[in-house]
């Protein structure tokens, strides 16, 4: 084992393809069920059908290759939304935009993707700060936003910014006011964390990595002091469970190829070593066909600007 603490260099080292082979990240029933829980949560489907005409704005914070906003988009075509996917490491392409339409080619398509090659830490500076820049790569943070959504990178965040990214949010997200007279039906503004537990958690991993795990994984109770602190109010959370199964060989590898930061942390001997210790420590979640057989927990953290 080398650390304790993730850094930048386990996503630079990974390209998009690596992370959509991933079981949690590739198309299927697995993407579409959170899909589903995420929709609900932002109440896409009321936007879509309240009868507003107005754009609806969302920034997605770390969203990688971009998959789960084109997937969003694919399930809420009748709704005008525009979606900006802010990351540090997986930007497709350096920076472009998208006109998505998931039943024609028709480039007058009213859903718009756009990415933007920046890290969330950006929005310690303010929109109105002097020094943030006047280039199109700041015009993220000059737009106000009708739902932010952070999924599986909140916890990233260094404790000491994590109320700082949580003011920015609050400061892109649309006023109130604003937000219920000219667009998206009239919703508050709403900010949406997706991770996971910090020790409920049912994964097929050793002792060492879930400690790793605890060290770095935040927990709904800091995440929600910390958006109070930030001026979010209506805060809540509920977790939400998905049984898994996965080729046991398939989970070693994802393990061996760390796809997750926690296994970062560790050494090709290490994780060559924890691999052959989960064959035998979970034996009887291993069935005939060599599936193993686990729960995924997901948190989903919702607020509302005041």
């Amino acid at each position: 084992m080398t650390t304790t603490t993730t850094t930048p260099s386990h996503y630079e080292a990974h390209s998009a393809e690596s992370y959509e082979e991933a079981y949690f990240y590739e198309p299927g029933a697995y993407m579409e069920h959170l899909a589903d829980l995420t929709s609900d949560r932002l109440k896409l489907k009321d936007r879509a059908t309240s009868g507003g005409d107005g754009v609806c704005r969302m920034l997605d914070l770390g969203g990688g290759t971009g998959n789960f906003a084109k997937l969003l988009l694919e399930r809420h075509a009748s709704l005008s939304l525009h979606v900006t996917v802010v990351d540090p490491f997986l930007d497709p392409t350096s920076k472009h935009t998208e006109q998505h339409d998931p039943n024609t080619n028709n480039s007058t398509s009213n859903t718009t993707l756009q990415f933007v090659k920046a890290p969330a830490e950006d929005l310690l500076r303010t929109h109105d700060d002097e020094n943030d820049g006047n280039g199109d790569d700041a015009e993220w943070k000059r737009t106000f936003y009708d739902m932010v959504l952070l999924k599986e990178v909140a916890h990233h965040f260094d404790a000491a910014d994590r109320v700082g990214i949580f003011r920015g949010i609050y400061q892109v997200l649309k006023p109130q006011q604003q937000a219920q007279q000219q667009s998206c039906s009239g919703i508050s503004s709403t900010v949406l964390i997706i991770t996971r537990p910090q020790i409920d958690i049912d994964y097929p991993i050793w002792n060492e990595a879930r400690q790793v795990w605890k060290d770095n994984q935040p927990s709904v109770e800091e995440f929600c002091s910390d958006l109070k602190a930030a001026g979010f109010v209506n805060i809540s959370h509920s977790v939400e469970s998905y049984p898994c199964e996965i080729a046991l060989t398939r989970w070693q590898s994802m393990i061996k190829g760390r796809f997750w930061s926690t296994f970062s942390n560790f050494t090709d001997d290490d994780l060559n070593i924890a691999c052959e210790r989960i064959s035998q420590d979970y034996q009887d979640r291993i069935d005939e066909k060599g599936m193993i057989h686990f729960e995924d927990r997901l948190v989903f953290i919702s607020a509302r600007k005041e």
